[in-house]
């Protein structure tokens, strides 16, 4: 599972741009439904990329989820949730 974040990371970033209205959608279904259905949803931008990877690859185990979900899964959150977090910190000088 790992494998699979590690080679999605090898793409390059995502943007909100280059996910289509339809995968957004997607992901945010598949967000809610398997994220919340066992805890309250946690701010990803609050991790640093190896601790949140290391968290995607645990929850996506107990999520049962298959290698396309779970990389649909990582795109939407990296997107939506953390990358806008991210530059913020990135501009501030703030590692977290």
């Amino acid at each position: 599972m790992l494998f699979g974040l590690a080679l999605a990371g090898c793409t390059g970033p995502v943007r909100a741009t280059d996910l289509s209205v339809n995968d957004t959608s997607a992901g945010r279904k598949l967000y809610v439904a398997k994220c919340a259905k066992c805890h309250k949803f946690y701010d990803p931008a609050k991790y640093s990329d190896e601790e949140w990877a290391k968290w995607m690859g645990k929850m996506s185990k107990k999520a049962k989820l298959k290698p396309e979900q779970e990389q649909m899964l990582s795109r939407y959150i990296d997107d939506t949730l953390r990358t806008p977090h991210k530059l913020d910190r990135e501009k501030s000088g703030s590692t977290r």
